[in-house]
């Protein structure tokens, strides 16, 4: 357990099986969250992986904010969800297969005076030009707020091409430009011929391909369901009548389903035809039962008006309870009757759809069909969804919560980035982040969270770079080759070390600074003794380059852990200097018991504490290209998905140029990350070479059992403000 709790460096971002669904504001309250815009940026309408059983509900989720006739001829499909869906509206693009959403830098207008809290619908106007209608809420002079509703036009990515409010609080002309194109170019039509063709079989209509394959539900072959799927492909008057069919005893055998309805034949059969134009389609139904209704006679009841059977005696047989019926023909009678609203085809499930017909949109199929589950309140509604050319229906899958998954207990500077990141991704992603702790992680989870995490799993850890460590220096472990499967996203923070000396050494010895140090190191060869953590920790990083830039001759002093206790030097006296990040020093120096003669940042990263600005060490001629960092980065799993990664490494980059994370990160003496997935790479690599200089030279060390390995430094609370109060491990092996 002690080397899987080394491993236990890794902060993973995981998928939970919960969409994240903002709460909806609402409109009659003028002081409305502004942040509870239910908006989901980064959906995507993605392949229905299972074709057989397709989740209904997402795929015909929308209704459209144009005239379908003019689907054909807009590059532009309007995506509006039903008034009891969480989803937001939305613009499809159907030449490149993306969908269009308002882009959260476009939540707020002029300045910040108009902040969106609501997207009421996306449409097309009369030129075919996507517009998107907002809920604004407007912050006033003296601080009261109003509401308003107002349209205005996106650009290709979601940003406001005309916005729904002029600065001096007017609408938005109706004319401008979009950096979007209405129509298809010549070149863009070319290109959309279909490979598909509609065909209709029992009214029902679907996809084929060349061979004749159905691309989408292929029709029933039950004459009585064709027709009921016929029937629903239109709304259903209440009072609606149609023909059915009975045996002597008044049970129904053909439901009341049909327009017209033929007498029995023989040998007992009935030919059913489906009302779908012209020509008609027809079948024969083989009948069961015997000719035993021959005495049977229609009669209407003059009460009711309603029709039954009487028998030879003249007694009601079959009570009166048809609107029409037709004399018995070899043991049937035609019969019509209220339309069954409540009747169902045998193992039929309300949340499938009945198609009414597609329509072909740039590169995609527009389908429309009948609906009835939660988005529409139960009713049966008219709702449309999209097919690509390969007959792969797309849903409109939203992303899941991101679970920030912490494999150290709570507490620690993983869990403390992690929680950075909850507070802020949400607002950048569109989607909800969680933090949960998992410090007892197996070997197996590790496995499992580095190649199984997919598009929605990122691991943020203090990595050590290069993933797997250097040979000699660090234990291989069996996960250590699946580090090199994990894909780069973005360095998150680098927290540098501190050289530290004993005051009272540093005042016997006239040490005032690194210059005085490598004077008086060259002078009193091995006289000196640095203190660090284990091998292969920053600590041991930040001594081997040191000593190899330098050249002169100190000691290694080994502690047990992560990093040496600030008390080794300053009560043991152990050492006369320690290596080790400002938490684990920031006490002692506001004792007076240690002195920071500079840091382990680059120069362009000066760390200032209690108002002084603490020198690098690499500013000294004979340190020059020093620096040790803890680096905290992120990782994604091996089947992960380069845009979802890039999309991610983005909104971490909008994170840290915040204001307020900035200065959150300076009070702790981090150096904010940046840059892209390939400079982390390029960092790796660096870090590697950095590596091979410490260890370039013979490094003598004194190892010191002072510690247990588990141990976390005790002097790591309160220094600067916001600190952390423990640092968390490395990654594996070290960490």
């Amino acid at each position: 357990m002690k080397r899987l709790f080394l491993l236990g460096i890794a902060l993973w971002l995981g998928a939970a099986l919960h969409p994240a669904r903002a709460a909806t504001p609402d409109g009659t309250n003028p002081r409305i969250d502004s942040d509870a815009l239910p908006m989901q940026s980064e959906w995507q309408l993605r392949s229905v992986i299972d074709p057989q059983a397709p989740p209904w509900q997402d795929v015909f989720a929308f209704t459209l904010g144009m005239a379908p006739e003019s689907i054909e001829r807009s590059r532009w499909l309007s995506l509006n969800p039903g008034a009891n869906s969480a989803r937001s509206p939305g613009l499809f693009d159907t030449l490149q297969g993306r969908t269009l959403f308002l882009s959260p830098a476009a939540r707020s207008v002029c300045g910040g005076r108009w902040r969106v809290v609501r997207l009421e619908r996306a449409a097309l106007d009369a030129a075919l030009r996507p517009s998107i209608e907002v809920r604004l809420v407007e912050r006033q002079a003296d601080g009261s707020q109003r509401v308003v509703a107002a349209s205005g036009r996106i650009d290709e990515q979601g940003r406001w091409a005309v916005p729904p409010k002029t600065c001096a609080g007017e609408d938005a002309a109706p004319a401008g430009s979009l950096a979007v194109s209405s129509d298809p170019t010549p070149d863009e039509r070319a290109q959309t011929a279909p490979s598909l063709r509609v065909d209709t079989q029992s009214g029902q209509p679907g996809l084929r391909d060349a061979h004749g394959k159905w691309l989408t539900p292929a029709p029933v072959r039950d004459i009585a369901t064709a027709q009921w799927m016929r029937d629903r492909q239109e709304p259903i008057p209440a009072d609606a009548t149609a023909w059915g069919l009975i045996d002597a005893r008044g049970r129904t055998v053909i439901p009341f389903l049909f327009r017209e309805l033929a007498d029995a034949a023989s040998p007992r059969r009935i030919r059913l035809c489906v009302a779908a134009g012209t020509p008609r389609e027809c079948r024969w139904q083989r009948l069961r039962g015997g000719d035993t209704a021959a005495a049977l006679r229609p009669a209407q009841d003059p009460d009711s008006q309603r029709w039954g059977y009487r028998d030879a005696a003249g007694r009601w047989a079959i009570a009166p309870q048809f609107r029409q019926a037709r004399a018995f023909r070899h043991g049937y009678a035609a019969v019509s009757g209220p339309y069954p609203h409540d009747w169902r085809p045998p193992g039929w499930q309300d949340g499938r759809p009945v198609l009414r017909g597609f329509r072909r949109a740039g590169r995609h199929w527009v389908a429309e069909a009948m609906v009835r589950n939660a988005d529409t309140g139960g009713e049966w509604s008219l709702r449309y969804g999209v097919l690509n050319d390969a007959g792969q229906w797309l849903a409109p899958m939203p992303d899941y919560a991101l679970h920030i998954v912490v494999l150290v207990p709570p507490g620690g500077r993983s869990g403390y980035y992690a929680q950075m990141l909850a507070e802020h991704l949400p607002k950048l992603l569109g989607r909800e982040v969680q933090v949960d702790y998992m410090p007892q992680a197996s070997e197996a989870d590790y496995r499992r969270l580095m190649t199984q995490g997919g598009d929605a799993k990122l691991l943020l850890a203090a990595l050590r770079l290069p993933r797997g460590g250097i040979e000699g220096v660090h234990t291989r472990l069996p996960v250590d080759q699946l580090m090199h499967a994990l894909h780069p996203v973005a360095l998150l923070a680098s927290e540098p070390l501190v050289l530290a000396i004993d005051s009272a050494k540093a005042d016997a010895l006239g040490i005032r600074d690194t210059q005085g140090l490598l004077a008086h190191a060259r002078a009193h060869p091995g006289a000196l003794r640095i203190a660090t953590g284990d091998n292969g920790w920053t600590g041991h990083l930040a001594f081997g380059q040191f000593r190899a830039l330098s050249g002169v001759d100190v000691r290694r002093v080994v502690f047990k852990g992560i990093y040496p206790d600030s008390d080794t030097v300053t009560r043991e006296h152990a050492a006369e200097l320690l290596f080790a990040p400002v938490n684990g020093v920031a006490v002692a120096v506001q004792r007076g018991q240690l002195q920071v003669l500079g840091t382990a940042a680059e120069p362009a990263h000066p760390q200032t504490f209690d108002g002084a600005t603490w020198p690098t060490l690499a500013s000294t001629a004979a340190l020059a290209g020093f620096a040790a960092y803890d680096r905290f980065s992120l990782w994604a799993p091996a089947d992960s998905d380069a845009v979802s990664r890039r999309k991610l490494q983005e909104a971490v980059a909008a994170m840290l140029a915040l204001p307020s994370v900035r200065r959150r990160l300076q009070d702790i003496q981090v150096v904010a990350g940046s840059g892209s997935a390939e400079d982390l790479l390029a960092l790796e690599h660096e870090e590697r070479r950095r590596w091979e200089l410490a260890l370039s030279g013979s490094v003598d060390s004194t190892p010191v059992d002072s510690a247990p390995v588990d141990s976390m430094p005790t002097d790591s609370a309160p220094a600067p403000k916001h600190a952390v109060s423990s640092p968390a491990p490395a990654s594996p092996p070290s960490r």
